[in-house]
C-alpha cells in the first residue's frame, strides 16, 4: 500500500488475517484505525503494527470512542505509532475471537495523523426567562444529568465537551454559530489540555418567545489552516456504573419566556393529621402495629417528618399517601 490509504475489506473465515505492507521511514508517525462496531459489523478487531523482521511496533485491541453513542463495547482498533526506522512495515487486522463470515467487514485507515476534534453540547436543550433590556438570560435546569443549564451569574449555561483526535492538543475557541435573534454570548476557549468546558448564553428582550434551535461551534488551527466543526447536542448517560455515553439528540433547543407572563405554582399546604382514634386507624390501615414496629428518637421522626413535607410541597404526594406516612411515623416514636 502507498500511504494515506483507506481499505474495505472483510474477515473471510474463521482464524483469517489480512496483512498490509508500506514503506516508511524513521521518525514518521502512522496511524491505524478501525471502523467494524461502529458500522454495525461484527468484527471485534485486534490491530498490530510489526517491522520486516516481525518485530511488534504497535498494538491494540479495543479503543474508547466517545462520540460513537450507546455503544457497550468500543471493539474498534486504534494506534499511532512512530516508526524507528526507513524500512517495510505490515499492519495486520483480525477478530479477537478469530471469527469470520461474509458478515465481517471492516473500514482500515492507515495514514500520517489528521489533527481533528469533535464536540458534544450537554444538555441538548434549556428553559430561561428573556430580560426586558439586553440584559443577560438565566436558565432553570432542563434536560441531561452533567452540565446542565443552570442559574448563576455567567447567565444560562451549558458543558462542550472536546473529543480529540490523532493526537490534536491545540486550543478550540467556542462560539454561538451566527447571529441567532436575541442571542449573545462570550466565547471561551478549550485549551489542550482540556477536554470539557462550561459555555455561557444570553438573550435579552427581543429573543423569541418560542422554541428556537441553536448551533455552537468551535474553530481551531492545524497548521495554517482552520478547522470548524458544529457541536452535536447530546445527554450525558452513565451505563453499568461504568461507562459514560454522549448520546446524540436531533437539536440544541432554548425557550426564553417573558418572566411577566409566568405565574409560579402556588405552593402546597399539608394537611393536618386527623385527631380522632377512628380516622388514625384508617390512615395507618396496612401498617404495623406501634409494638410490632420499632422504637425511633424523637430526632429521627422529626427529620422523617421534615423531608415528607418536602416531597409533598414538591407534588410527589397526594394527600391521602402523604396522611399515611406521617400517621406511621406517629406510630413509631
Amino acid at each position: 500500500m502507498t500511504l494515506p490509504v483507506i481499505i474495505n475489506g472483510r474477515i473471510d473465515k474463521v482464524d483469517d488475517w489480512d496483512v498490509f505492507q508500506f514503506s516508511g521511514k524513521a521518525n514518521d508517525t502512522v496511524v491505524a484505525e478501525v471502523y467494524a462496531r461502529r458500522l454495525d459489523s461484527p468484527v471485534d478487531s485486534v490491530l498490530k503494527l510489526t517491522d520486516a523482521k516481525g518485530k511488534l511496533v504497535a498494538f491494540n485491541d479495543d479503543n474508547e470512542d466517545l462520540a460513537s453513542g450507546v455503544n457497550t463495547h468500543h471493539a474498534d482498533s486504534y494506534f499511532m505509532a512512530k516508526l524507528p526506522a526507513d524500512g517495510t512495515y505490515y499492519v495486520s487486522i483480525g477478530d479477537t475471537a478469530r471469527h469470520g463470515g461474509e458478515e465481517y467487514g471492516y473500514r482500515l485507515r492507515i495514514s500520517a495523523p489528521r489533527p481533528n476534534f469533535a464536540l458534544g453540547v450537554v444538555p441538548s436543550s434549556a428553559i430561561g426567562y428573556r430580560s426586558a433590556s439586553p440584559q443577560k438570560m438565566q436558565y432553570k435546569r432542563s434536560g441531561g444529568n452533567s452540565g446542565g443549564g443552570g442559574y448563576g451569574g455567567g447567565g444560562a449555561t451549558v458543558s462542550v465537551y472536546a473529543i480529540r483526535k490523532d493526537g490534536f492538543t491545540g486550543p478550540i475557541k467556542i462560539g454561538l454559530k451566527g447571529s441567532p435573534q436575541g442571542f449573545s454570548s462570550q466565547s471561551t476557549t478549550l485549551m489542550g489540555s482540556q477536554n470539557v468546558v462550561r459555555f455561557n448564553f444570553r438573550a435579552d428582550y427581543s429573543a423569541p418567545k418560542f422554541p428556537v434551535n441553536l448551533h455552537i461551534e468551535g474553530r481551531a488551527k492545524v497548521g495554517d489552516a482552520e478547522i470548524v466543526n458544529e457541536a452535536v447536542p447530546a445527554e450525558d448517560r452513565m451505563q453499568a456504573f461504568l461507562w459514560r455515553h454522549l448520546v446524540p439528540a436531533k437539536e440544541f433547543s432554548v425557550l426564553a419566556y417573558d418572566p411577566s407572563a409566568y405565574q409560579s405554582l402556588q405552593k402546597r399546604t399539608p394537611p393536618e393529621l386527623p385527631t380522632s382514634t377512628t380516622t388514625l386507624k384508617a390512615s395507618t390501615a396496612g401498617a404495623k402495629s406501634a409494638s410490632e414496629k420499632s422504637k425511633f428518637s424523637k430526632g429521627s421522626v422529626t427529620g422523617r417528618l421534615r423531608q415528607l413535607r418536602r416531597i409533598y410541597e414538591d407534588g410527589l404526594f397526594t394527600d391521602e399517601f402523604y396522611l399515611g406516612k406521617v400517621a406511621e411515623c406517629e406510630a413509631g416514636q
